[in-house]
């Protein structure tokens, strides 16, 4: 068979031009024939956004502006690399926050200089059949052709001579993202039963997790930690489960120590910043932010709601220059995003309402409130809550209920905005009507979901379709309502006939879901209901 590498089309990243002339005429004395060089992130991440690569060099220092790790992140945040593509990242460091950072980004290859022609060529010759083989999978996941590629799983599986490990790992995280929640944990179960495997144990925890049971999540996370306290997968999810409970200084606990194996994830660093911030561990959370943004400064983690954060801390120490200051280069930094101009505006009002300047405080809340009304979308939750917070501070109380009435009735199930809910009006002094609040919310969509599911019970599915209609109309952004008017519609269609119109329906109601959560456990399942409504009409 002759040998792949020839028709591979490599990209060599280095600052330094001897190294990539180098690696250059190492990779040409392999037989590959087309070859491409960059000198930095910027001229990197170009060319990949206009050329699909097989193979990646890449030098993890690349002098000033993005490392290795910000490249591969960027690459895989906007899918010019995939689980086909071959990334060796070179270094001549060898440090354990070197090694953490690159094992974060997940590269295939992690190579110490000196980097000689035979180590290179060794290891891609290992790698290129492997990845060669995941490229039809890699293709099916990328357009969402799931049945395609958990086939083209199965068939490399029944192949002799493979090793099934990275294909079952596929097929499980394929089965989680369709939520056959089933087949995925068969997988896990037969695994276990061999050994302890911390994916797999982890992929079990995730399972609990999408089922809200989060206490026998936390501690299938705990216990890979346990096990492995560097497999950082399980501690992310373990945050994310002690977040959904509550468990806020239990969650800053673990990502203090994740932080410290692993200070290099921006990621992590804009989550303890934030979980210490609703802790109150303000010296914590402002190290967190500031660290966030110097690793993220040339990586597409950047995020402003960091440099949000950190001006709500700087105003909770009294430093409310240095908030306005941030706030002001947030404006500067993320232009062109109306819902964060809402946002920085609320923030606004509440340091200088600190300030003790009402004028200024009123105006900065007046500007945002105009801003809120022009915003083509519905905004999200952390600027609901920071507008909510604002008016709370300036006594406009019925006014900030509102908003926020209408969030929790868009997320009833979300014990973590609950909380958050109930923090925001005991802050304000006014706790008891924070926990009405939610509770008359809560109960209002329980009643219709309830009263929906009893009218279908009883064979009225026009009637629970009417009835989820109006609830979808006024809850636009309730998971829960979509999903279940979807399930109504496709039953509707089952027992009375499928017509074009209610094809159309349930389209766009399946399109407003994977916009809400691209995770929805029961999406791929109507997703699929529909294409044989469809396929049979």
């Amino acid at each position: 068979m002759a040998n792949p590498l020839i028709q591979a089309e490599v990209l060599i990243i280095d600052d330094f031009q001897g190294i990539r002339t180098m690696l250059r005429d190492f990779v040409r004395a392999m037989g590959v024939r087309r070859v491409d060089t960059a000198a930095n992130g910027e001229q990197a991440l170009e060319q990949m956004r206009l050329q699909r690569y097989d193979i990646v060099v890449c030098d993890y220092n690349l002098g000033v502006g993005h490392n290795g790790q910000n490249i591969l992140e960027e690459a895989h945040f906007n899918g010019w690399i995939d689980v086909s593509t071959i990334w060796v990242m070179v270094t001549a460091e060898k440090t354990l926050e070197m090694v953490m950072g690159t094992a974060e980004a997940k590269p295939d290859e992690y190579l110490l200089k000196p980097v000689t022609q035979n180590l290179l060529e060794a290891r891609l010759e290992k790698l290129i059949f492997r990845k060669l083989s995941l490229r039809g999978i890699a293709g099916a996941i990328k357009v969402r052709d799931y049945a395609s590629a958990l086939a083209q799983c199965d068939r490399q599986m029944a192949a002799p001579g493979v090793n099934p490990s990275e294909l079952l790992r596929i097929k499980s995280d394929v089965l989680l993202r369709i939520g056959d929640f089933n087949a995925a944990k068969a997988i896990f179960d037969a695994i276990l039963a061999q050994r302890n495997v911390p994916w797999a144990r982890t992929g079990l925890g995730r399972i609990r997790y999408c089922h809200g049971d989060y206490a026998g999540a936390r501690d299938l996370f705990e216990q890979v930690l346990s096990d492995n306290k560097m497999y950082m997968e399980a501690s992310d999810w373990l945050v994310k489960t002690l977040d959904a409970i509550g468990e806020w200084e239990r969650a800053q606990d673990v990502l203090r120590e994740a932080v410290r194996l692993s200070p290099r994830s921006s990621a992590r660093q804009q989550a303890l910043g934030e979980v210490a911030l609703k802790n109150g561990a303000l010296d914590l959370a402002q190290a967190a932010f500031e660290s966030h943004i110097k690793v993220s400064e040339f990586s597409s983690r950047k995020s402003p709601s960091v440099y949000l954060g950190l001006a709500k801390v700087f105003s909770d120490q009294n430093a409310h220059q240095r908030a306005l200051d941030v706030l002001g280069r947030t404006r500067r930094d993320f232009k062109g995003r109306p819902e964060l101009a809402v946002q920085t505006a609320a923030i606004e009002s509440g340091v200088h309402h600190r300030m003790g300047d009402a004028a200024k405080a009123q105006t900065a809340l007046a500007s945002a409130e105009t801003l809120l009304k022009k915003l083509s979308d519905r905004p999200g939750q952390s600027v609901v809550l920071d507008m909510a917070q604002s008016l709370l501070a300036l006594g406009q109380q019925d006014r900030a209920c509102a908003l926020v009435r209408d969030l929790v009735k868009n997320n009833h199930e979300s014990l973590s905005l609950s909380r958050q809910v109930e923090s925001l009006f005991d802050a304000a002094g006014v706790g008891d009507v924070g926990k009405a609040l939610i509770q008359e919310a809560r109960m209002e969509i329980v009643s219709i979901n309830n009263h929906g599911v009893t009218l279908a019970r009883k064979g009225e599915l026009a009637g629970a379709v009417k009835l989820l209609r109006g609830a979808a109309t006024r809850f636009p952004g309730n998971e829960v309502v979509l999903t279940n008017l979807c399930g109504l519609l496709l039953a509707l269609m089952r027992t009375q006939g499928s017509t074009a119109v209610l094809q159309q329906e349930v389209r766009e109601l399946l399109e407003r879901v994977q916009a809400l959560n691209p995770n929805n456990p029961k999406y791929h399942g109507y997703r699929e209901a529909l294409n044989q409504s469809e396929s049979a009409a």
